[in-house]
């Protein structure tokens, strides 16, 4: 690791900047490309400011919840090549096409069903991927949240340490989910997922974050890349249930094509404080995205989420439903934003969010936008939030349900039409992992 800056005080004395320190050497499996991208992020990194509070995007969250502690240190903690022959690999489910995840020495282990294999879709450890994939991963990993994009997307570029990577050809329909495990194996995880679909393909990819060791006191940072074709059918489910003792910062942007039907679901559950930023770009006529949101909060939760759907082109779609439940003193803020181009002509644009408070300790923001720079548009937006109606509990107990009861069956009477909208096969797993935490808090 290179040596550490120095500067003069104003009294003039020699002061150890903690925060800078030259990149590493070039590592012994890192392609030259890669190498220069992680050192320019790097020093993106030390160069840019710690977010503004006064910024919208940073209003209810403190930056200084996802900063790391002398991240020099972190430089030579390196991903690792595949080594799928490791004896803990694990059968792919009959319900899953394809499963991958993390272990505790960073390798990204994948298994495939065979079929998925012969039809030339290429699943495996993102670090792999960069060697053996390098046309595909040096022309789009970075593009869409590269070391410009802000200063934890940045640290996130020069420091992943995991990942994945699947490539599904032109014209391939995957009809089972690809599933991915994400596990904390470090103080601090640096997580990339880059996904590349071609033309007029299908495929459903379920991100699973969670601890299923102990998760105490970790941090989580991490980068999700979809770019699609056209004529593609595509879902993206991230759950995110870690421990509330952990720390979770995601941005995720996907770029999809004319006639791209894009579903993306985030189930917020877990983590003490998290900060999701996600954004669909409807790059091609005819694209559609629907956005689906569920953030369940109890104890002392912090979780902030902000989406984006940037309509580029004309005769684009898109829809956002996003419910929010919370007790406690867990605390929400959810901060939308719906952007169409001057030239994207008759374009259709929805958003609404929903908060359900159960008690008077929780507290949730709401904050929806619209940027819009051509009047041949219909776009609409709202926000709604407040406790449960008494009248409805009343309701209820007057019929033999006890209150506790009455109030679950009113939560799940509020996320309902939204669990029925979610893609296929993916409405039975989201509802109960919702009402196992409401019961079990």
């Amino acid at each position: 690791m290179g040596n550490k800056l120095k500067f003069e005080d104003k009294m003039g004395a020699t002061v150890l900047d903690k925060t800078k320190a030259n990149f590493r050497n070039h590592g012994k499996f890192e392609s030259g490309w890669l190498y220069e991208m992680r050192k320019a992020a790097w020093e993106s990194y030390n160069d840019l400011p710690m977010p503004d509070r006064v910024s919208h995007l940073w209003r209810y969250s403190d930056p200084k919840h996802f900063d790391v502690d002398n991240p020099s240190e972190l430089l030579d903690i390196m991903p690792v090549l595949s080594q799928n022959g490791y004896a803990d690999v694990r059968l792919v489910r009959t319900e899953h096409s394809a499963y991958g995840y993390n272990t505790s020495g960073r390798n990204g282990v994948t298994k495939s069903q065979i079929e998925l294999e012969d039809d030339g879709v290429i699943f495996r450890n993102l670090f792999s991927a960069t060697r053996d994939d390098e046309k595909l991963t040096s022309e789009l990993l970075g593009k869409l949240v590269g070391g410009n994009f802000g200063k934890f997307e940045a640290l996130n570029s020069a420091l992943w340490n995991t990942g994945f990577f699947l490539y599904v050809p032109d014209n391939t329909v995957i009809d089972k989910p690809i599933y991915l495990v994400r596990e904390p194996t470090e103080k601090y995880t640096f997580t990339r997922l880059l996904v590349v679909i071609g033309n007029n393909a299908q495929v459903t990819i379920v991100d699973d974050y969670l601890n299923k060791s102990n998760g105490k006191g970790k941090s989580v940072n991490s980068v999700v890349e979809i770019f699609s074709g056209d004529a593609c059918n595509i879902s993206y489910v991230n759950f995110q249930r870690l421990s509330e003792s952990s720390k979770n910062y995601t941005t995720k942007r996907a770029v999809i094509g004319g006639n791209t039907n894009f579903h993306s679901v985030f189930a917020s559950l877990g983590s003490g404080v998290s900060k999701v930023d996600t954004g669909t770009i409807l790059n091609g006529r005819g694209a559609s995205s629907n956005m689906i949101g569920f953030m369940l909060g109890g104890n002392k939760q912090h979780l902030d989420m902000h989406t984006e759907h940037n309509h580029t082109k004309g005769d684009t779609y898109s829809n956002l439903d996003f419910k929010v439940v919370l007790k406690d003193k867990a605390q929400s803020a959810y901060t939308g934003l719906i952007r169409i181009d001057k030239d994207a002509k008759n374009c259709e644009a929805y958003q609404e969010n929903r908060n359900l408070l159960l008690n008077e300790g929780a507290k949730s923001e709401s904050i929806p936008e619209l940027e819009i720079l051509n009047e041949d548009v219909r776009c609409s937006h709202g926000a709604t939030m407040g406790p449960i109606d008494p009248e409805m509990v009343y309701y209820l107990k007057s019929r033999g349900i006890s209150k506790e009861d009455a109030e679950k069956m009113i939560v799940s009477g509020f996320l309902e039409p939204t669990f029925k909208a979610l893609p296929k096969g993916n409405e039975t797993m989201v509802r109960e992992l919702f009402l196992e935490k409401l019961e079990t808090n």
